[in-house]
């Protein structure tokens, strides 16, 4: 046997396992009769580095896939990246700007070609990180939403969605970045609460005897934090229940600065509280106000043009060209001069920024192409209603309807260069061509029905989201229906995202998949939280609070940090980053690190001293424990037959083997109905809590002693409950678990053997409540040494009574062993007890302290356990406190009264006796 190091390492264990997992990978087999069970990854940007959001998901995304597959699942992990139309675009042009070029310089064909040579050189990073993270992912599957399969399936769904009249030409308002020159989708945007000031102006009202007079009648006041956008108004509204302005409702007021005059509408969208009640309509600049607009058929000019400047005729010759904020400073100077400026006030607005060139957006109007998305929504929400799509934390079931129920219409083109062009084309008059769904893949000016026309194709290329959208079944064939992959692994199973991106790409993959393959994409959606710093503040660059995953991987080891992820992945709470959870990680991992070497020593002892026999000979349970230690030439027996076998055989168990094995058949189910609930944090929690107290901390220390003997009985629950241990936790921690488990003898790696099924023949309640008895004894010796000062080594003789007591005494080797004590028939002279149901232990006073000193000290504790009590309760009467003191610390006050508590009654129990 290789004898294990001292310590585990991680950077000498987890390169070797990840280099074996991507050279040799998880590849599944579309021909085989198991049942599938498909995961794709939600594309990183090819752009993209790994953040701590990808760590998370993927870490929950390998957990379930190695969970199924060794559950005996046909697990496919499909992997890939996502072209990020703006976020590549940035990068190359602003390489090409440091030549002193730009993409205009090159032209279209040469500037792409430039692009996939970016993307042939740095494109791949993030999915190198992702295979140091150790996911066992399909890498001959590996996608790209540029691959050509890919682009085909987006040509394919365009020209089904515009014959079918869903894809459309119009006019409506978008997100314009003036930087980029482009529009964006609502993720390409960062909202941000901004300083800024809330203007009220003065409309003057039209006399109806004088429509010439000017504001003779009065004025209705308008609030606005966008005065510059005044010359593009086009009426006033209120609501049509705000009886402050019911009697003005058709009158006409006057624009300031202009000799405009507009009228005055009733809207329900109006809301009565913000401002003054009343609403500007701009319906070129503003989404509500285009809404509205609609409604009430008004113009819709624009006064704003693509750089951000004010232009146009409406717009007064003095602010033409001006840049838009600095017009909003030069138009509030004029109001003020005019006397129509009432008032200005400090205002916070949330306003759009350009997430890639931090440009703040400008709503406007132009004409783009659109989808109506509300006829696939509705097909969502059929399917929803007939639960063909779960989602884990249920409480977002709700959110994901209400998107889809008051859904708009989806602004699908991009005035970029990089990304998948519109197949579509104009004649000289402007008319639309678009490919005959009979022949998609053909380009109408290739088509012969269309030689005599002058057609040229549309610049624009398509929203990023408009490719992975198709993700879950593009990458699987689509739309070739007849692809092996498609028949066998789509519909995929499970899809774990964040719940940041439920409407941008969640329930856009649920509209597409109902609409183009007639099924739902995935059964089941799991949501995680968005990934925050140690305050609860979002990550950002600016804020300079972001955390380099792979640094974490560097310090902890990536098991120790994928315990952390799964550990804080709660009910799709936001996860605030705890450094404490990844020290817990790596401690974890050598807890089972030595554990597993003590076992191994031990297996080693027992074959040297001849008590495994020889090589060939021996029963069955010799031969699975010498399989650790001897050369071998194929796997041994499962640790559940080993279990079984010496189950049978209960002369050769210890009550501290019958408990671990009863209380792992236990474990073992609950861990199971946890990851099959998706609650990948319970699993590892569950899992924490078992190897570290009750295999490590309880059972290892109670079968010292059988182990000293050579017990076979022992050797075998050992080694079959640390291979069963290794097998629950590998899906979490792959990487030191799948060591340990070639450690002990198996040559086909961890990955691929059977999940351990919850096994009631395991079950041994008599064993449970008995070793329950000795740990309560244990305890209680513990805490008695305690109070008595005395160290956990010192030896302490103890007495007991009670019913419980004669299993103590029955197996009182274990209870003398692990808390350092030695049981005696009786004590003399005055004693201290610890009760625990049916048991108590007794220590003496006499001989072990000075009897009057400590109580002294014990009296002086129970005043400033008193003190530290009122000091709680103090902080937490305190309205003001409780407000503005962060959760997690008034719940520490909160369990330091409850802690306290309990040790003022425990002490003054304990003095009472005197």
């Amino acid at each position: 046997m290789n004898e294990l190091p001292k310590s585990f390492d991680p950077a000498q264990t987890e390169p070797k396992w990840a280099e074996r997992w991507f050279r040799e990978p998880f590849r599944a087999d579309a021909s085989s009769s198991k049942p599938p069970f498909t995961i794709v990854i939600p594309p990183p940007n090819v752009t993209g580095n790994l953040h701590l959001g990808h760590a998370l998901d993927n870490t929950l995304i390998d957990t379930l896939i190695r969970y199924k597959r060794m559950q005996g699942f046909e697990a496919l992990y499909l992997p890939g990246t996502d072209h990020a139309g703006i976020s590549t675009q940035v990068v190359v042009e602003k390489q090409l700007r440091q030549e002193g070029q730009s993409r205009f310089d090159l032209g279209r064909d040469a500037f792409l070609e430039r692009v996939w040579d970016w993307k042939a050189q740095s494109g791949g990073v993030i999915l190198e990180q992702l295979r140091r993270l150790g996911v066992s992912a399909d890498w001959t599957r590996e996608r790209f939403t540029m691959d050509d399969l890919l682009s085909r399936a987006v040509r394919h769904q365009f020209v089904k969605l515009y014959h079918d009249g869903l894809a459309y030409r119009g006019e409506r308002i978008v997100n314009w970045d003036p930087a980029s020159q482009t529009t964006l989708s609502e993720l390409e945007i960062d909202r941000e609460e901004r300083a800024g000031q809330m203007s009220t102006l003065s409309y003057k009202l039209m006399d109806d005897a004088t429509p010439a007079s000017n504001g003779d009648a009065g004025e209705i006041r308008i609030a606005t934090v966008r005065p510059e956008t005044i010359f593009a108004d086009q009426a006033i509204a209120v609501h049509p229940s705000d009886e402050r302005f019911s009697h003005l409702i058709g009158l006409k007021a006057r624009i300031p600065l202009t000799k405009r005059w507009i009228p005055i509408i009733a809207d329900e969208a109006v809301e009565m509280e913000f401002g003054v009640g009343a609403l500007k309509i701009t319906p070129a600049h503003d989404p509500t106000d285009f809404e509205i607009g609609e409604r009430h058929g008004l113009s819709r000019p624009s006064v704003i043009d693509l750089q951000g400047n004010l232009s146009g005729e409406l717009v007064p010759e003095e602010f033409r060209g001006l840049e838009r904020f600095a017009a909003r400073k030069a138009v509030v100077r004029a109001l003020e001069a005019s006397g129509d400026l009432i008032e200005q006030k400090d205002h916070k607005t949330a306003i759009g920024i350009s997430e890639r060139t931090k440009v703040p957006v400008e709503p406007i109007i132009s004409t783009q192409w659109f989808v109506n998305m509300k006829p696939m929504a509705a097909q969502v929400l059929a399917g929803l209603d007939a639960g063909e799509i779960k989602l884990t934390p249920e409480r977002y079931a709700k959110v994901n309807r209400d998107w889809l129920e008051n859904i708009r219409d989806w602004n699908i083109s991009r005035q970029l260069w990089w990304g998948h062009q519109i197949p579509a084309w104009y004649d000289e008059e402007g008319n639309i061509y678009v490919p005959d769904p009979a022949t998609p893949d053909l380009d109408c000016d290739a088509d012969p029905r269309y030689a005599h026309l002058n057609l040229r194709r549309d610049p624009d290329v398509f929203d990023t989201w408009f490719s992975s959208n198709l993700w879950p079944f593009s990458t699987l064939g689509w739309p070739d229906l007849d692809s092996e992959d498609f028949q066998k692994f789509y519909p995929t199973q499970v899809l774990v995202t964040g719940y940041d991106i439920l409407f941008f790409w969640v329930a856009r993959m649920q509209m597409a998949g109902y609409a183009l393959t007639e099924q739902a994409p995935f059964s089941q959606v799991m949501l995680h939280g968005l990934y925050l710093d140690e305050k609860g503040q979002k990550m950002s660059k600016s804020k300079g609070n972001g955390i380099d995953p792979l640094g974490l991987f560097d310090e902890y080891g990536v098991d120790a940090s994928r315990f952390a992820f799964a550990f804080l992945s709660t009910g799709g709470q936001d996860i605030r980053h705890d450094p404490r959870r990844f020290e817990q990680g790596r401690n974890f991992a050598n807890k089972l690190w030595n554990a597993a070497r003590f076992a191994m020593m031990n297996f080693q002892k027992a074959d040297e001293a001849g008590l495994l026999g020889e090589s060939g000979s021996g029963d069955v349970l010799t031969r699975y424990v010498r399989h650790a230690v001897r050369e071998r030439m194929g796997d041994p027996i499962r640790s559940r037959d080993a279990l079984h076998l010496v189950k049978e055989q209960p002369d050769l168990l210890t009550l501290a083997d019958r408990w671990i094995i009863s209380r792992l058949g236990t474990v073992t189910r609950e861990v199971s109905a946890h990851l099959d609930a998706l609650d990948i944090g319970a699993a590892i929690r569950t899992l924490y809590s078992f190897t570290w107290d009750e295999f490590c901390d309880w059972y290892i220390e109670a079968a010292k002693p059988a182990l000293a003997q050579g017990r076979l009985g022992t050797l075998v629950t050992v080694k079959a409950v640390l291979e069963h241990i290794l097998k629950l936790l590998h899906p979490v921690m792959p990487f030191i678990t799948s060591e340990l488990y070639a450690s002990l003898g198996h040559r086909r790696q961890l990955a691929v053997h059977t999940w351990p099924q919850p096994d009631d023949a395991l079950n041994d309640a008599e064993a449970d409540r008995a070793f329950d008895i000795l740990r309560a004894a244990v305890s209680a010796a513990r805490s008695l040494k305690n109070e008595l000062g005395l160290s956990p080594q010192e030896r302490l003789n103890i007495a007991l009574e009670g019913d419980s007591a004669a299993i103590v005494w029955e197996h009182r080797a274990v209870v003398e062993g692990i808390a350092r004590v030695t049981l005696v028939e009786t004590l003399e002279g005055r004693t201290l007890s610890a009760v625990e149901p049916g048991l108590s232990v007794l220590a003496p006073l006499e001989g072990t302290v000075d009897i009057a000193d400590w109580l002294g000290k014990q009296r002086k504790r129970l005043t400033e356990i008193g003190k530290q009590i009122a000091q709680a309760q103090g902080k937490l009467g305190n309205a003001g406190f409780v407000a503005r003191a962060p959760a997690e610390v008034v719940e520490e006050e909160q369990r330091r009264v409850v802690d306290f508590s309990a040790q003022k009654e425990r002490l003054e129990a304990v003095l009472a006796q005197f």
